[in-house]
This record gives C-alpha cells, structure tokens and sequence, in this order.
C-alpha cells in the first residue's frame, strides 16, 4: 500500500448525504432542526435541484413509458425521481419560512428561478410556464392544485421579480465604488447571473399590478408550510400534497411585506413618492402585525421577514424622519396644502427655533410672490393677512435670536404702507407667547418694541397706546409713559431755509469745474471718437499745457514719445499720446482687443492724405503699427495655446520687424522688446528659419532664441547620433558667474534669460532649454545622489572649466522658474513633472518632490485607467520616491516600492519594514493589499510572529491566501495581480500627496 497516495478525507459522523433524505424523506425534518446542519438548507436545495434537471424546457416523452417509472398525472410532467427531489427542495425553502433574502444569497438565479417554477407548477397542479403565466387564472390549475397555494407561489414570484432587479443594482454599485468590503456572496450572484435579470423588465409592471391586486384583496392569505408537502417514497407512485395546512396569516402581516418590497422597488427605479407611501404604510401595518401578533403570541413570524432597523433606514431614505410632529416637516406638508396652520407652526418654531431662518425668510418670500402675481385662489385680504403674520412672526424670531436684519429699520419700511397692521400683528403676537419665553428673550423683545415706540409712536399717535392697551404684556401702558418722559427730545427752533423740502442747488456756470469733468471723461473714456471729440472740446479752452499730461499714467515707450515731442504741439500730438498711453493699459488689463482698435485708428490717423510726405508723421505711422504687433504678441501669449487668427499674417510681420533690426544702416529701428517678443513667438510657432539670421549683439534676447534654435536643428538633422550643442551653452554659461565677493542671490528680472522664460510656450523649446539646465546642474553640483533627468542632455558638454566660479542656486533657480512656467500650460507633460520632483528631492523637498512623481504617474496611467509599465517608471524614479518615502517616515510605504524594482529589492524592504515607527507611522496594515510579493508577506507574517501582533498577522495571513498570489499560477495571471495592485498602490499615494 502507498502511504504517500492522496486519499479522501472521511466524513463527520453527523454529515448526511442528499440521497439518504431520498431514500429516507423523515429524516429531513430531524436533520434542518439541528443547531448547524451539514448540508445547510440552502446547500440542500442546491444539491436536490442539480440532481433533478429542469423540465419544463424538454419535457419527457410521456407516450412512451418510463423506465424509472414516470409520474405522468394530473400534468405534472415530473418523473418520479424529479417530483420526489423537487418536493423535498420545497419542504426545505419552506422550513426556512420562504425567506427571500437567505435564498437570494445563496443560490444561484437560476437555481431561485427553478425553485418558484416547481412550486407554481405543484401548487398549480400542472405544469406553469414563468413568465409566461403571470396572473392567476382559473384554468391554470389542475385538479390536485390549490388556488390559495397557488396565489402565495405567484405573489412570492412577483416579489422575487421586483427585488432580483434591486438586488442586482446595489451588487453592480458596490463593485464599482471601490469603498467598503465587497460582498462575497453578492459578487458571485452578479458576475454570474446577470444576464438573466434583464429578462424580468418587461414583466416588472405585471409584478406590482398583481402585488397591488393582492393588497386588496378581502380573501385571508394562506401560507404554505413545511406539512404542506407530502414527499413520495419508494412504494407510491403518486401523492396528493396537503395544501390544506397552509396557515392563515394577519393582513398585517402580508401588508407590510409587501409594501416593504414595493418600496425597495419604487426606491431603486427613483420613484421617490410613491417610495415614501409604501414604506409609511408599512411602517403602519408592521407596527399593528408587531402588537397584535408578535407581542401577543410570541411565535416568530410564518411570512413576514421585515427588520425594523432596516425599515427605520428606509423611512430616512425617503424622508421619513420618525418624528411626526417635526416642525420643518410640518412646514412643507402647510406649504403644499396651500399655508394651512402656517401660522400655529411658526409660532410653535419661535419657541422650539427647530426649522433655519433661512426656510422661514424663503416661505416669506414665496408668500409674497404668490401675492404680487395675484393669484386667484381665496381671498386677497385674507392672503395680504397671511403675509403680514408671517412677516411678524419672523421678525419676532430674529429679535429672539439676537439677530437685526430684520429690523424696524428694514422690515417696518418695507411694508411700509401696512405699518400699522404689522405693528399690531407683531404686538398681538408677542402677547400671546410672551410668558412661554425665557427672561432673556422678553428682554430681547421689550428693547425691541422700545425702539418701534421711538421711531413710529409718534406717526401712529392714539393707534399705538390702543395696542399697547390691547396687548400689555410686553409693554405696558405705564411703560410706555414712562419710555416717552425719559425720551422725549426739547423742541429745536429752525429757520425758515431749514424748513424747506425742496431745496435746489443754483445753476451756476464754473468753467474749472467744467473742465474738470471733461478731463475726468477723457481719463476714463475707451472710444477713439470719444477721445477725439474729447480733446476738441478741452482744446476750446484754451488750455495751458499739452492735454496729454492730464494723465500722468500715459506711459509710452521712449522712441515714440521722443517722436511725438518732435511734433508740433496740436491735436494729432495729443490724440496720438493719449491714444498710445490708452492701449497700454488696456494691455496691462489684457483688454487687447479694444488696445489694438485705438491703436489701428491711430495708424489710420497718420494716413490722412493731408499728412503725406511728412517724414515724422510717415516715422509715427511706423511706430504705431510696431505697438499694435506687440499687443497682438502679447495677446498670443496670453492665450496660449489658442492660436492668433490670422497667424500666417503675424507672422510675417515679425519676420519683417526682425529683418528691419537686422538692416543695421536704417534710424528706424523697434525697440529692444518688441524685438525679443517678436523672436519668441517664432521660436514658439517653430519658425525656426526665420530666426537664423545674423543677430546684432545689441539684442542677447534674439540671441538667445537663434542659439536654441539651432539646438533643435541639431536633434533632426543628427537623429541617432550624440552631437554636441555648444551655441546656446556658451551664451547661457556666463548668466551663472558667481564673481568673486559678489552679494547676487537671484537672477536678474531683467535679464534676457528671465525675460525668455516668460515667453516660452512651445514643450519641444522648454525642453530643450529644461535639459541645457539640468546638464549644467549635475556637472556644478558633481554628486551622484543630486543628479537630475531630463530629455535631450546628450546635446549639452559634459564638463565646465573651473565650476567653483559658478552659482548653482541660480540655476535651480532658473530650473524653478522655468518649470512653474511650462507646468503652468501643460500640467500634465510627464518628463517635466518627474524634472521637477528631482529638483525638490534636491532641495531634500521630500514631501514636493513625492507629489511630483505621483502626479507623473497618475497622468502617465491616465489616472489609474490603464497599468503603470516602463518607460513611464524606471528604477531610478523608484529609488528616488524608496528615499523619499524613508525620509517621510513612511517605511512600510518604502518596502511596497521595492517591488517595483526589475528585480526585488528584498534587502531594502525587509530593512524597511524592520524599522521601529514603521508599524505605527504610515498605517502599516492598509498597504497589505497592495503587496503581490509573497516572499514579502511572508516576511510580514514572521514579523508580526515575534512582535506578538497576532491580529495584524492573522491579517497579513489572509493576504498571501488568495488565489491570484499563488506561486504555481502562469505569468499572465501574475502579471495581471501585480497590476492591479500597483494602480492600487498608485490610487493611495495619489490621496496622500495629491489631495
């Protein structure tokens, strides 16, 4: 005999097989009433249904006979072997009380709709088709059926055709939330069967019709029990089943299960009325059937399987609050019934103060509104009443909470024509609740009332000291005499000017002020025309100076405004400075459209046929056009990366502005920053050959962008080869020198490489520009550990003479700049994020630089949508974010990194994991769905062995359990479980670090 054969492990003595209920049906009822019977009456049914094959799809053949003796009466097409299996799986559901919610988890939908067939066919006494026989008729049942038991197999259908539905919703919604621990069993049922669930949406309204049908109906309902089936044994070949067991149950009881599954339903299809008046008038019958039935009896229930924690859960979901007497309740019950006891309910509220002010000013306004628009329902007056009682009624509740928006000085003056009905509700109201307030609200209220005696006892006269008389709870009439003799002001005699109502300011004519509010239009104006009629006017009076310097904020470049002095002082002098000045700071406020009109009119301006042959004017006519191409510049900028409309024109004229530069021998030169901007926007619309012009040295901005220029030409035009780019290096070296005592701590802002980061927009040029500063910074800095990434290094030297003469705090500094710049328009761009979260990890920014990697990988996964592969990670980067994450504190985050590695890095976990904080530092348990490394887990294992941490261990345990980690699985399924654990991973950091 081998001993090393596997054999079979023997059986509990207690376990019973299926066949032995077969042979032996009375031992079913010993076996269920066992504390944990092995089979359970779920795995029971399973077992009895897979051994009796459906049949109602390929019924047997019953001309001919059976061999295993067919049971062909009274239209059962069962064989013997079928209807005696399909009778005990029915004795077993009905043991369990019908319990839909312990068979909806447990079997399979097929299985549950196999089982409701059986038992509409047997309580039916032939074969019934589902759906197809969905209500019951007459002529469905046979005579061995029952029509009460075959009413509870149909209502008992119906309902599991409302509730698969739900069912199937709240499993699909819980796998895709990813929040909370998944549902074994839920999950099976949908990923299994959910194909069979559509089926029943077309048969849905049938269901509640005939759910609702039974609700009326006068008939007891009867419910099948376990005595109700009478199983076959071995010597009968036919058995009349006893439907006449079947207990009677309250109404009650029926009502609320029903009404529970039709709410469940109406909540699901978001049906939300008809939701709430279910689940009320369930709530009402499962509180009679629990004091009728349950509390007298004490018997559990024979049909009803409805929790009252979970009915409590839907009343909140359907805004039940439980609290009948809830006063926010009751105001939107009065408000759809057309403001009934509005008024008893907000009197009510200023004692409780349960429902917000801001509910109560939102009725006062909604009554207001439906009084302007004069609705036709009831009386005006009365409607008019309602309204002021509000009113009232809040103004009362704002003194009490120490508020005074709604003042006298507010709401008084608002209905102002209605102040004394108003004054007297608000008396008659206080009056009537003044002794159920607190001593601190009627002191409230009296200071109050005292302030309404100042300011309207004396318009309301003898109407005041009747209400006072009438309501002297808050004020007395002695109190009022009183507050009038300590506040009655001694009488002021005035004169006969101050007495007039309508007084009226003299027409005076004053030419200054005049003048004035000219100049203050002219300042503030944005038109052309209005400037020109403007100056027109101003000039009429003979000003003193040119009009041009009313404004000392017209700033205008240099060249020009020497040009304009050269002029003769007049009207095209002034109308072209104030205009220029205007423009530029429409720009500043990037208001570039309406800068470039009044530039455009001012060229045409020049153009007037009068002005020809002007030198000047042909000179200013130029100049202008120059300013409106750098608005239009700055403009593209700004927008970027909407492109100009007409950029084929645009660029052309940059192109000219630059040759006019390069002309060298021409007066007429632009200025130095049109000129930079003119070679910015080339470089960024990768007008390349436009910018390989000789560059006179005057202008290191133009330079500059030449230089990176040919840098790119340089990448095409020597593919696959390291060529060296020393053009742009060597003009960029000498921004770094650190000079001997020299105090320079930032890059000049006005430097021309400032000045280009600025503009630079195109992602190939900021690149190019990004790797050229990254070189330099790792040849200055010369430490392995500091080194920095970027694309196209290979272009740049790799050594500099003498780096001590150099500062590379400038240069992180120009790195920074020029990477808050280029993020700034393409947050996303994965190589700039990784350079800037090396540039932090220099800094030793652990925290920054740890959000920066993150949010490279997050957009190289397309958040989390796709799996994180190389090139995207590297171990470099992996190093970087192990160190990073060592550095914060987080070990066990560390040692989760180390399987991102190529090869494990099971040195570097396990020393992380091993670290003393790391258990209590970065919540060490929450990452162990994140580990797909076994050997890894069982190091935690271990760990937790000797530490005595015997539930986190238990936990870690249950992780190297699963299937997908398993050592013998192929490659693919390998690689598919570190995947998803790696997103998952990836998802948690991106919480920590991003949000």
């Amino acid at each position: 005999m081998d001993l090393l054969k596997p054999r079979t492990v023997p059986l509990s003595e207690e376990t019973i097989l299926w066949f032995e209920f077969l042979l032996k049906p009375s031992l079913l009822a010993k076996h269920l009433n066992k504390a944990n019977p092995d089979p359970s009456p779920t795995d029971l049914i399973t077992q009895f249904l897979a051994k009796a094959p459906e049949g109602q799809t390929h019924p047997p053949d019953l001309t001919a006979p059976d061999p295993d003796g067919a049971h062909r009466s009274d239209g059962l097409k069962y064989t013997k072997k079928q209807l005696a299996l399909k009778i005990l799986a029915l004795k077993v559901a009905a043991f369990m009380r019908w319990d839909l919610d312990k068979l909806e988890r447990t079997l399979s939908v097929s299985l549950q709709i196999q089982l409701l067939a059986d038992l509409c066919s047997i309580t039916a006494g032939k074969m019934v088709a589902l759906p197809s026989s969905l209500l019951q008729d007459p002529a469905l049942i046979g005579t061995d059926g029952s029509r009460h038991s075959f009413n509870f197999a149909l209502t008992l259908y119906h309902r599991w055709v409302l509730r698969a539905q739900v069912l199937r919703a709240a499993v699909i919604k819980n796998i895709k939330s990813n929040h909370g621990p998944a549902v074994p069993d839920l999950t099976t049922f949908v990923l299994r069967d959910e194909s069979s669930i559509p089926a029943l949406e077309p048969i849905t309204q049938l269901s509640i019709d005939y759910l609702n049908q039974v609700l009326m109906e006068p008939q007891t309902f009867r419910v099948l029990t376990y005595e109700s089936f009478v199983p076959l044994d071995s010597n009968s070949e036919h058995t009349q089943q006893r439907f006449d067991a079947a207990i009677a149950i309250k109404p009650c009881e029926l009502r609320a299960q029903l009404h529970y599954d039709l709410c469940q339903y109406y909540l699901y299809v978001q049906k939300y009325e008809l939701a709430r008046q279910n689940v009320l008038l369930c709530k009402d019958n499962y509180a009679q059937w629990q004091r009728e039935e349950i509390g007298r009896t004490g018997l559990p229930p024979a049909y009803c399987t409805v929790s009252a924690e979970v009915l409590q859960g839907y009343l909140l979901a359907c805004g039940v609050t439980g609290e009948p007497d809830g006063l926010l309740q009751r105001l939107h019950e009065s408000i759809l019934n057309h403001y009934s006891d509005i008024v008893m309910i907000l009197k009510e509220d200023n004692l409780r103060k349960e429902i917000p002010m801001t509910q109560r000013k939102l009725l006062e306004l909604n009554i207001e509104g439906y009084n302007a628009i004069g609705s036709t329902d009831g009386n005006p007056i009365e409607q008019k009443e309602l309204e002021l009682a509000v009113v009232a009624l809040n103004i009362i509740r704002y003194v009490m909470d120490g508020e005074n928006i709604l003042s006298c000085n507010v709401a008084l003056q608002k209905y102002k024509n209605q102040q004394p009905k108003l004054i007297e509700s608000l008396f008659q109201y206080a009056d009537e609740q003044y002794e159920q307030f607190s001593l601190e609200e009627r002191g409230l209220l009296k200071r109050y009332f005292y302030k309404i005696i100042t300011l309207y006892g004396g318009e309301l006269g003898p109407a005041f000291e009747a209400y006072v008389q009438s309501y002297s709870k808050v004020v007395s009439l002695q109190e009022l005499k009183d507050f009038r003799a300590q506040h009655t002001q001694p009488e002021t005699q005035l004169g006969g000017v101050a007495l007039q109502s309508d007084w009226v300011i003299p027409e005076t004519k004053n030419p200054r002020l005049e003048v004035g509010q000219l100049e203050r239009q002219l300042i503030s104006c944005t038109s052309a025309n209005a400037v020109r009629k403007l100056l027109v006017k101003i000039a009429g009076t003979n000003p003193s100076k040119p009009l041009f310097t009313i404004n000392p904020s017209w700033t205008i470049p240099y060249p020009l405004e020497q040009v304009l002095i050269s002029l003769q002082r007049g009207f095209l002098q002034d109308f072209a400075y104030i205009l220029i000045g205007k423009a530029r700071e429409l720009t500043a406020r990037k208001e570039y459209a309406t800068a470039i009109t009044l530039l455009t009119v001012l060229k045409n301006e020049t153009q007037r046929p009068e002005l020809a042959g002007n030198p000047l004017i042909a000179k200013l006519g130029k100049m202008v056009s120059w300013e409106g191409l750098l608005v239009q510049i700055q403009q593209v900028l700004d927008e970027w990366p909407r492109k100009p409309v007409d950029q084929a024109q645009l660029v052309r004229n940059c192109k000219q502005c630059l040759n006019a530069a390069a002309g060298g021998g021409n007066d007429l030169m632009p200025h130095a920053k049109l000129l930079d901007h003119c070679a910015a926007l080339l470089l960024n619309l990768n007008e390349w050959n436009a910018l390989l012009v000789p560059v006179d040295k005057r202008f290191p901005g133009i330079e500059l962008c030449s230089a990176i220029t040919q840098a790119f030409l340089d990448i095409e035009k020597f593919k696959g080869t390291k060529k060296t780019n020393r053009e742009a290096w060597e003009m960029i070296l000498p921004m770094f020198l650190n000079p001997p005592g020299s105090r320079q701590r930032q890059l000049p802002p006005d430097g021309p490489l400032v000045l280009l980061i600025g503009k630079l927009r195109e992602p190939l040029v900021i690149s190019i520009l990004l790797s050229l500063l990254a070189k330099l910074h790792n040849i200055l800095r010369d430490e392995a550990n500091a080194e920095m990434n970027a694309e196209y290094m290979f272009l740049w030297p790799s050594n500099v003479n003498n780096t001590s003469i150099y500062n590379v705090k400038l240069v992180i500094e120009a790195l920074n700049l020029l990477l808050n710049q280029a993020l700034r328009y393409y947050p996303n761009n994965i190589p700039w994020l990784k350079l800037k979260g090396d540039v932090e990890f220099v800094a030793n920014n652990f925290e920054a630089a740890m959000r920066y990697y993150v949010t490279a990988l997050i957009s190289g996964t397309e958040y989390c949508t796709v799996h994180l592969q190389r090139p995207l990670v590297d171990d470099f980067l992996i190093r970087r974010m192990v160190k990073c994450s060592t550095n914060l504190g987080c070990f066990v985050q560390a040692a989760v990194l180390c399987q991102f590695f190529d090869e494990t890095d099971y040195g570097l976990a396990f020393k992380s994991i091993s670290e003393k904080s790391a258990s209590y530092s970065d919540a060490m348990d929450s990452y162990y769905s994140c580990i797909w490394d076994p050997t890894l887990l069982e190091f935690i294992v271990n760990w937790h062995y000797k530490k005595g941490e015997h539930k986190r261990r238990l936990q870690a345990v249950s992780f190297i359990g699963q299937l997908e980690l398993n050592a013998n699985n192929n490659d693919e399924i390998k690689r598919e479980a570190a995947a998803v654990r790696k997103n998952r991973f990836l998802r948690s950091l991106a919480k920590q670090y991003m949000c």
